[in-house]
């Protein structure tokens, strides 16, 4: 099953074809601790990238706050330092701002702290697009993490529409993004200047695909590779067993994870983990299903401290750094 914000889809094994079970195609631990090499004395915060993850709505304003503690929860465990929202400027691990719809930003304001805060031009609680704010974060970040919660509006479309045109580094679309995206013609995201990863569960990949569910999870690798090559992008489709494909024809995969992830903002909590494991990233499949594998096990970690009913995604988000810290510790020598 797809344990994702409350819906569930037969996504198991039982669609990974015979020759995709072979367990090299499964990401190893080893491979993650590879992104996280230990950290020269003469770093500064610009030697990690600075990267903006752009969400939130009156509506959903916890979307961007759980995927900004996740990123704050990423930089901590990096130099193994308490997972707190504050993190990501404490650990000098990098930039990490939120930018949010200007009239929700005093919700967020006390899971960012020292993270920096970029307020939009919005109405009523959702984003109006303004090119100039979207042209200064072009400009100044490494990776932007685009749509937890923003909406589903023609605002939200012309935000997607001007960072595939305008933004060439690496960019993740989640949630109303991809629906936004969707609507879009192939060719516009096939020529964008950035490198695209996009985070889409079985729903949200019927509508990039053309491909119905059903069809989908009969061939969950197939059809991220279809998807990966068409689209010229890292897609990561979500799942009990996530997959992961570039368009280059790669495929990793990862089947951690539990039932009790299936409550509103797991998803939120990915997109959190992968804009900072993107921002330096020169390998974007192993950078994504890297973070698929540490939302999941941060998940377990959560729910062997809860139970698959009570724990939610900020409990899942608190076990990031924790999990980093352990794969750290077993593999650095």
């Amino acid at each position: 099953m797809i344990w994702l914000n409350g819906s569930k889809f037969d996504m198991s094994l039982e669609g990974i074809k015979e020759n995709d079970k072979n367990t090299n195609m499964f990401i190893k631990e080893k491979q993650v601790a590879s992104l996280f090499p230990e950290r020269p004395s003469d770093c500064h915060k610009g030697s990690f990238g600075y990267v903006t993850l752009i969400g939130g709505s009156l509506e959903y304003s916890g979307a961007i706050r759980l995927a900004a503690h996740a990123n704050a929860a990423m930089h901590s465990g990096a130099c193994e330092l308490p997972a707190q929202a504050d993190a990501a400027m404490r650990s000098g691990a990098g930039v990490a701002t939120v930018a949010a719809p200007r009239s929700i930003c005093p919700l967020i304001l006390p899971q960012v702290m020292e993270a920096t805060l970029y307020p939009l031009s919005d109405e009523a609680g959702e984003l109006v697009f303004n090119e100039e704010e979207f042209a200064r974060l072009c400009r100044r970040y490494d990776c932007i993490a685009f749509g937890m919660g923003i909406g589903n509006s023609d605002e939200t479309l012309k935000a997607v529409e001007y960072l595939l045109t305008h933004y060439d580094r690496n960019l993740i679309l989640d949630a109303d993004g991809l629906n936004a995206m969707a609507r879009l013609d192939h060719k516009i995201i096939r020529e964008s200047k950035a490198q695209l990863i996009l985070t889409p569960h079985a729903k949200e990949f019927s509508k990039l695909s053309g491909m119905t569910v059903a069809e989908t999870k009969a061939d969950p690798v197939s059809a991220a590779k279809y998807l990966a090559a068409e689209l010229d992008a890292v897609v990561l489709l979500k799942g009990s067993t996530t997959v992961v494909a570039g368009p280059d024809n790669r495929v990793l995969l990862t089947d951690r994870g539990c039932p009790g992830m299936a409550t509103g903002g797991s998803g939120d909590v990915l997109s959190g983990i992968l804009s900072a494991l993107c921002v330096n990233a020169d390998d974007l499949v192993l950078a994504a299903a890297a973070g698929a594998y540490i939302n999941g096990a941060a998940g377990e970690l959560a729910q062997s401290r809860r139970s698959d009913v009570t724990m939610t995604s900020w409990d899942t988000a608190e076990c990031v750094a924790e999990i980093i810290e352990g794969i750290i510790k077993r593999h650095r020598k």
